[in-house]
């Protein structure tokens, strides 16, 4: 089965570590991901944070809300086309997640398309080419008709504040990972994005149980909830909340392993996973990390989105990769009608557009991803 993979930064880390480790992991279904596509990302917020933000905060039911944006420094939240309430990013910052502070990767670098809103003007995504395949991808969308591409050069801002906000968001949390290293909770992907020995890696990883993950990366703040533990290994790891945990009966200190070694938050070999990600094409590398070439992307009508964020440019790629037979279906997330946020598997261009928008809540999909890729 050939599948696209849509996640945030931290997200797409996670499987571009699986990918690398498969072989040491004796497990092969992340290579289903055929088309991995990434999404800025500045900072996240859990649901029962976003919740408690808006409704307690503010008195708004989250079910009245149409969609959120962020602009110029604020959290917008619209019902009927209208802004219901402005909320300054400060005042979100207490609702942040704990691990996204240590997050140094902004325009999601391992991505074979990166997309987000920031760089183009209202109505255009901004979409950061890293692989051949993303090439191949955005110049067939756009033969077809599915997207209208215009180089980045060619509207304003440009890359500019893109890499803005990719420095102020790498200074910012490698600050905040010296502060937690000198209070004893060293952020160990930090220090290992230069390696290149994997064997080290997949040395520190042996005898290691799921109080060594615990300790390490989830009581320390770092686990970002994308459920790879649990995806390796299911037969002993559960989420409960957004928090892997032992099931009823196992010991904390039986050895995890696998466990330990595909979690983003106990090493990242970032720097190798970039190069190994493209190697047939000559490819830029600067503060956007290694790319291709840069655009700015919209859906067409033959699209056929009745809501979007942005551009559209990610739902109507997909599109027309499924409709064209470059995948059999997508993981992608959407939301109920409360914005509780739900791993979803897509198959037909009708399911698809359903989960058109952008969420500001985590949601954990790696697992859904196995069984997926297992069926």
């Amino acid at each position: 089965m050939k599948l696209a993979y849509v996640g945030l930064p931290c997200q797409l880390q996670a499987l571009r570590k699986l990918q690398l480790f498969s072989s040491e992991m004796e497990q092969s279904w992340m290579h289903s991901v055929e088309l991995a596509i990434g999404l800025f990302c500045r900072e996240n917020w859990a649901y029962t944070c976003l919740r408690a933000l808006v409704e307690d905060d503010y008195g708004i039911k989250l079910s009245d809300v149409d969609k959120f944006d962020i602009k110029k420094g604020k959290m917008l939240l619209y019902r009927g086309g209208e802004v219901l309430q402005e909320i300054p990013l400060p005042e979100t910052k207490p609702y942040v997640r704990a691990a996204c502070e240590v997050c140094l990767d902004f325009s999601a670098e391992l991505a074979d398309l990166s997309v987000g809103a920031v760089g183009t003007p209202p109505g255009y995504s901004t979409v950061i080419v890293r692989t051949r395949q993303g090439m191949e991808l955005l110049r067939a969308a756009e033969q077809e008709g599915y997207v209208e591409v215009r180089h980045i050069s060619e509207v304003k801002p440009g890359t500019k504040l893109v890499v803005k906000l990719t420095r102020e968001k790498r200074d910012e949390n490698l600050a905040e990972a010296e502060r937690r290293a000198k209070e004893g909770y060293p952020a160990r992907h930090i220090a290992t994005m230069g390696e290149r020995e994997l064997s080290r890696i997949v040395e520190e990883s042996k005898g290691r149980s799921f109080n060594d993950l615990e300790r390490h990366v989830i009581d320390a703040g770092m686990c970002i909830a994308c459920g790879t533990c649990v995806a390796v290994a299911g037969d002993v790891l559960e989420m409960v909340e957004e928090r892997p945990r032992l099931k009823q009966g196992v010991a904390g200190d039986a050895v995890l392993e696998k466990a330990y070694l595909a979690c983003p938050r106990t090493s990242l070999p970032s720097m190798l996973m970039a190069e190994e990600l493209e190697k047939e094409v000559e490819v830029k590398s600067d503060s956007l990390g290694r790319y291709i070439d840069v655009f700015a992307v919209r859906a067409t009508e033959k699209a056929q989105l009745s809501h979007w964020q942005d551009g559209g440019a990610v739902t109507a790629l997909l599109l027309h990769a499924l409709q064209s037979g470059r995948i059999d279906g997508a993981i992608a997330a959407m939301r109920d009608e409360n914005w509780r946020p739900v791993p979803v598997f897509v198959r037909t261009p009708e399911e698809l557009r359903a989960t058109a928008g952008t969420l500001y809540c985590y949601v954990t999909n790696m697992p859904l991803l196995r069984e997926v890729s297992s069926q």
